[in-house]
């Protein structure tokens, strides 16, 4: 899959051109992480909820910007996805967001947590959550997490050391039954390795 295909399709389905420096500098595994949060907005969509791209400072985006490394939610200028539908708690999806984990830090450098910081490529957290993180300039908690998804783009079959790192993040940051393990390619023993400790598996995710 070629970057100018990957990038065609999250244009499409955001209807936005992607612009702001993104499309020069992303590369395959960050444009596949955008097609994969707008196969959460679909889906969000045909369930009956409102979606608005926005920055930190809740404006709606013309141009969406999105992270290529991992970065903190307290950092307003990079573009998340807002949701609400009748009934439900408002919710906002992230890429690149970094979570506080379980794990106290010893000897790593500190946080404002007193706790490790972890990476999540994409995060489902509740509005009043993320919107008291910029205000208090905390990371989110591991708590908070409504949803998890980790993507691969990788050009060869899956390793079991991913399987076994996807697990080691559900068990550290408690998302058993709520993360998932995307990619683009099949990877047997990883799907049974993670599903069994209720990690869920999507294998071939592809635009074809």
């Amino acid at each position: 899959m070629a970057l100018s295909s990957l990038l065609t399709n999250v244009e499409t389905a955001l209807g936005l051109s992607i612009d702001l420096g993104y499309a020069s500098k992303a590369q395959e595994h960050d444009l596949y992480e955008a097609y994969v949060l707008t196969l959460l907005l679909l889906a969000a969509d045909d369930a009956g909820w409102q979606l608005e791209l926005r920055d930190g400072w809740g404006n709606a985006v013309t141009a969406p910007l999105f992270r290529l490394g991992p970065g903190r939610i307290t950092s307003r200028n990079f573009t998340f996805a807002h949701m609400t539908k009748a009934g439900r708690a408002p919710l906002e999806a992230h890429l690149g967001v970094k979570v506080s984990g379980q794990t106290p830090v010893g000897i790593s450098p500190p946080t404002k947590s007193g706790r490790l910081l972890h990476e999540f490529d994409l995060i489902v957290l509740p509005e009043s959550i993320a919107s008291a993180c910029r205000a208090t300039g905390d990371d989110p908690d591991y708590t908070a997490v409504t949803m998890h998804a980790e993507m691969k783009f990788f050009t060869g079959k899956l390793s079991l050391p991913l399987g076994r790192a996807s697990i080691g993040m559900a068990l550290e940051c408690g998302l058993s039954g709520k993360s998932v393990l995307i990619t683009n390619q099949l990877g047997y023993t990883v799907q049974d390795l993670v599903q069994h400790h209720s990690v869920a598996f999507r294998f071939n995710v592809l635009p074809s």
